[in-house]
């Protein structure tokens, strides 16, 4: 039986995960993979010398590739093919499961050789990065059984998955950022209590500013220069990391009362659990917190928040 679910919620859920289908959709395209993949394909891997030392490739692993029906090459990194085509770091990455940062902090940054920026690569360098990731991939080929060559294929895609979601994730937060300073941009107009501009903070006629940033997402400044009010905003939906989010909050709020011990602290997130809550409130950091879902998509809810928000900037 399908339990019920608030309306406003579903809406932002449903429009939420088109969003991260859309990227994730984009981003293997654009990760060209399936081009790479068939350039590999098309190497001939015949006049390649495995013999030299160095390579990192057990012979083990070899015996186990070859014995599945692949190629060498389709699997291990040989010098000779990643100096003459270095943009094929992103297969050979991708299949030994290792981050761009992770190579960079071993290594050397590799994201001008994937983009194609750099066309060629010193055969000292290249050997180097080979012996890293064959090493690497013989280790795991030669602890699976009933190995293939199409299960390291499936590990490109299933390391890129990660990379996505940690960009959709940041997608996450500036969407809501944009959309809470969007909803405060036309209060202040719609009002007449201050000036806007596109970039930038929001002057009150007060002589209050609004900034955006990081830690917090959101400050209110008063006319003498205090940080007033603080915001912070998480707005993904999955319920899974709402206590690490909140913990993250957490942290940013500490840093501003103790800037100033009156600082309002608001925190603004799209999912909470009753364990969350419950630590806000023996937390005490927290003086108010609103669902960003509810702002975005209640009319009442809005206009609660809002009306909360600038009776603290008018209170005197």
């Amino acid at each position: 039986m399908a339990r019920k679910i608030d309306k406003h919620l579903l809406d932002a859920l449903t429009k939420a995960y088109i969003a991260r289908a859309q990227l994730f959709h984009k981003g293997v395209q654009a990760s060209k993979i399936d081009l790479l993949i068939a350039e590999i394909d098309d190497i001939d891997g015949k006049s390649l010398d495995w013999r030299e030392d160095g390579l990192g490739v057990t012979k083990s692993a070899m015996k186990k590739v070859l014995d599945a029906g692949g190629c060498l090459h389709q699997v291990f990194v040989h010098p000779d093919v990643l100096s003459a085509r270095p943009h094929l770091i992103a297969y050979y990455r991708n299949i030994v499961t290792i981050s761009k940062k992770g190579i960079g902090q071993i290594l050397f940054t590799t994201q001008r050789f994937e983009s194609g920026r750099k066309t060629d690569m010193p055969r000292d360098d290249a050997k180097a990065m080979a012996a890293i990731f064959n090493r690497i991939v013989s280790g795991v080929i030669d602890s699976t059984e009933n190995y293939s060559v199409g299960l390291s294929r499936q590990a490109v895609f299933a390391e890129i998955g990660p990379q996505l979601q940690g960009t959709c994730n940041n997608m996450i937060g500036k969407r809501a950022a944009k959309a809470v300073r969007s909803l405060l941009h036309e209060y202040v107009c719609s009002e007449g209590i201050g000036t806007c501009s596109t970039s930038g903070p929001i002057e009150l006629a007060s002589g209050w500013r609004i900034v955006f940033g990081s830690e917090p997402d959101v400050a209110f400044y008063d006319r003498g220069g205090l940080k007033q009010i603080a915001i912070e905003i998480k707005g993904s939906l999955d319920i899974s990391g709402v206590q690490t989010r909140y913990g993250e909050a957490k942290k940013s709020f500490a840093k501003q009362i103790a800037e100033n011990t009156r600082c309002h602290t608001i925190y603004l997130a799209s999912c909470y659990t009753d364990a969350v809550i419950e630590q806000i409130q023996q937390d005490g950091q927290v003086r108010e917190w609103f669902n960003l879902t509810s702002i975005l998509y209640d009319e009442a809810e809005k206009k609660r928040f809002l009306s909360r928000l600038f009776h603290i900037v008018n209170a005197p």
